[in-house]
């Protein structure tokens, strides 16, 4: 056999390196865990307002965002290229702008005022650091339709409470509150005192938070992490009245915020605040031979449309192997099926945290691992 070269497969082309992309992630089990813990954060708090969620394709026209942000911004910091129809598209590097055009395209037949939210991924292309990568997942929030300063509230609610529902305690965040080009202090004072009538005591009239002027028209807030070592926003938004102006649409006023994943995982980790790891099924079975394989399916479907979950054992490793490797995986229980087992239709599930063996039959498996 010919000897390649280290950078050769048999083929003679370049090996294919096993690395991501620079300022993106490969979501192992483990990290698509807390991936789905955070979105499942998102979704709860949002749906607990009454918004309602929604999503869009990756690829927008680049004139969208070379309306909203300008030329230079959008050649220095997206991912933009011609398709093979000759047509400039974009990667998103956010989500107003999209939800922006949706909102002009149907705005006769919607009915307003709209609450809307999505987890959408996004691309920006620049330096990847700590809180900021170029892939990553932002959770947005927006409500069209309403002029008044409660809808300012309720979107700094459902901020807050996002917070909460992480399990942060007041002390450890802070919202800090400044006006923008239509506004003044004392509107931000009435934005702060009516918060704190509802509970939210955590804010601060803050001069130094400033967002984007090509679109903010009001009210602008930004949440903080109270511990110093972190002095990056975690997340922020404010009232951008305006956006639908480059739709050439009459005015809707709106207000939203986003929250990137990257950096509330950073935060949750800080805290101590990542879920717990949860095993891969609740039941284990390994199979002992060949003539134990079709009734060890047999009950791992009973537990699985039971509404449980279990998993079946066909490494043909010894059964001590296989149990440690359920233990390593964290799956609670284990039941051993052999001929007497198959025979009597009676069978014993180990509960591996404790060491209890407990009598079961077909009829009661998945009460039992539940």
């Amino acid at each position: 056999m010919t000897n390649l070269k280290p950078s050769e497969n048999s083929r003679g082309a370049s090996k294919v390196s096993t690395e991501s992309y620079k300022g993106v992630r490969d979501f192992y089990p483990e990290d698509m865990a807390i991936q789905n813990y955070i979105f499942s954060i998102w979704k709860k708090t949002a749906e607990s307002f009454g918004y309602q969620e929604y999503n869009a394709s990756l690829l927008e026209y680049t004139d969208l965002f070379k309306a909203k942000s300008g030329a230079e911004i959008v050649n220095e910091q997206t991912y933009t290229f011609v398709d093979r129809g000759e047509r400039e598209v974009t990667l998103r590097p956010e989500m107003t702008p999209t939800v922006a055009r949706m909102i002009a395209a149907k705005r006769k037949a919607l009915a307003f005022p709209i609450r809307w939210y999505a987890i959408a991924n996004c691309f920006r292309y620049e330096k990847p650091q700590k809180g900021r990568l170029r892939d990553f997942f932002q959770f947005n929030a927006d409500l069209f339709g309403v002029e008044n300063i409660e809808a300012d509230i309720e979107m700094i609610s459902l901020a807050y409470q996002t917070m909460k529902n992480f399990g942060f305690k007041d002390n450890q965040f802070e919202i800090k509150i400044n006006v923008g080009t239509n506004t003044d202090k004392k509107d931000a004072e009435i934005l702060i005192k009516k918060l704190g009538e509802i509970g939210i005591k955590n804010t601060k009239f803050d001069e130094s938070v400033i967002r984007g002027a090509e679109y903010y028209t009001g009210i602008v807030f930004e949440i903080y992490d109270t511990n110093k070592e972190n002095s990056r926003a975690i997340f922020g938004g404010g009232r951008y009245d305006n956006l639908l102006d480059i739709f050439e649409a009459e005015k809707i006023p709106a207000v939203g915020f986003g929250m990137g994943d990257v950096i509330i995982r950073d935060m949750l980790e800080t805290y101590n605040l990542l879920p717990q790891t949860t095993p891969p099924a609740k039941l284990f079975i390994p199979v002992i031979d060949e003539n134990s394989i079709a009734y060890a399916q047999k009950m791992a479907m009973i537990g699985i449309t039971g509404g449980s979950s279990a998993i079946v054992g066909y490494s043909g490793r010894k059964i001590g192997d296989q149990i440690k490797y359920a233990d390593k995986n964290k799956i609670p229980f284990v039941m051993i099926i052999g001929e007497n087992e198959i025979k009597s239709g009676k069978f014993k599930i180990k509960e591996l945290s404790t060491g209890k063996e407990i009598d079961a039959t077909e009829d009661t498996i998945s009460e039992i691992i539940k």
